[in-house]
């Protein structure tokens, strides 16, 4: 059975922002300080007109390819070998990417709220999460983002909005932090902030035309960017920095400090909850388009019978890290300076070297999604 799903560019965009955001509920903030100091904030901005620019290039050049995705562009260059090739990359991206997030949000969840739990059962809660979502697909996957993003957003915006009162914005500066070299020169490896737009090359097909896949990822880069850089200018604005890089989650440190009378108080309840959402959602996204990628990449009749041994494999490398410093460490230091050669890097070569390929596109098909 094919089913040709068709996904508007709301509801794409919701998924993007929520995979790219994500991180702001972890380390961003601590680790843009760690970076620039109090220019965090203006790194972030840096790193944003980086994605902005990479994200005007690929673009442009994926006009002549509408409807294909990073797996079909790998086979219009090389075949069934530019095909496996160019999905086994994907694919070891994504479980990468999956496997040291599970690991952070089952501790990060041990820490703060179920520090009596084993960190195999709070671990396996978002494993089962990302399962079951698989299941049921990924139309349900994105449809549930398009409601369920907004309410995060408006959660996360409630906590920004209640500290402002205790900012003092004098903590941002002096301006360029521990120096331009830091912020313009070692910072633009953290564009890889942004390679979770990775996500919108394996979507294309489900956007159908070139225009909503403009319009989307400059949408989903805009609205990513905004919550980004806000986060950043007011973590560092309430906690002082050098403090701000000994916060272990900057964002529930400042939840904690809200207190409007006795009514309004433990305000950090609702930041757990928007976190648990978020990391699910992040979670069942990236763990989706593991099978689906690896269902597509050797052109697999179903992805379903996938799901249960890549669920085992994401959840038994989550573990590889010994402790939770360790997989900070292999997320921020390793994944996050040099995954921007996958999202950028390998997409822009791709299609610079497809464009150089003499040989008429194949029809598009229709998706399986069984």
């Amino acid at each position: 059975m094919r089913n040709k799903i068709v996904f508007g560019k709301w509801e794409a965009v919701t998924v993007l922002i929520n995979v790219i955001c994500t991180k702001v509920f972890l380390n961003f903030p601590r680790k843009v300080a760690e970076d620039a100091g109090t220019a965090g904030w203006l790194m972030t901005i840096y790193v944003s007109i980086l994605a902005f620019s990479a994200f005007f290039i690929i673009s442009r050049l994926y006009a002549r390819f509408e409807g294909k995705d990073l797996i079909d562009l790998g086979e219009h260059i090389g075949g069934s070998i530019g095909r496996i090739l160019v999905g086994s990359i994907v694919i070891s991206f994504l479980i990468y990417m999956a496997s040291m997030y599970l690991r952070e949000f089952g501790e990060n969840m041990k820490v703060i709220s179920l520090t009596a739990s084993p960190l195999s059962f709070v671990i396996m809660f978002f494993a089962v999460g990302m399962v079951i979502a698989a299941y049921v697909g990924l139309e349900a996957i994105v449809r549930f983002q398009a409601i369920a993003v907004p309410i995060i957003a408006t959660g996360f915006l409630i906590i920004i909005i209640a500290v402002l009162p205790i900012a003092d914005f004098k903590n941002v500066t002096p301006i360029l932090g521990t120096g331009a070299y830091d912020i313009f020169v070692s910072g633009f490896f953290r564009i890889s902030i942004f390679s979770e737009l990775l996500i919108l090359f394996l979507l294309i097909p489900f956007l159908r035309t070139h225009d909503n896949f403009i319009k989307t990822g400059y949408t989903a880069l805009g609205i990513s960017s905004f919550f980004l850089i806000t986060s950043a200018v007011v973590v560092l604005a309430v906690i002082d920095y050098p403090v701000t890089i000994e916060s272990f989650l900057p964002i529930h440190r400042i939840a904690t400090l809200i207190n409007y009378g006795r009514f309004f108080q433990r305000i950090e309840s609702v930041f757990v909850l928007i976190w648990v959402g978020a990391g699910l959602l992040y979670l069942s996204t990236a763990f989706f388009f593991i099978v689906y990628t690896f269902k597509k990449t050797f052109k697999l009749e179903y992805y379903k019978p996938l799901i249960l041994p890549f669920a085992v494999l994401v959840y038994n490398l989550s573990f590889l890290p010994p402790n939770l410093m360790t997989a900070i460490q292999l997320e921020t230091q390793y994944f996050r300076t040099w995954s921007w050669l996958v999202t950028f890097g390998m997409t822009i070569i791709l299609l610079v070297m497809a464009r150089f390929i003499k040989k008429p596109l194949q029809k598009r098909d229709e998706i399986s999604l069984e």
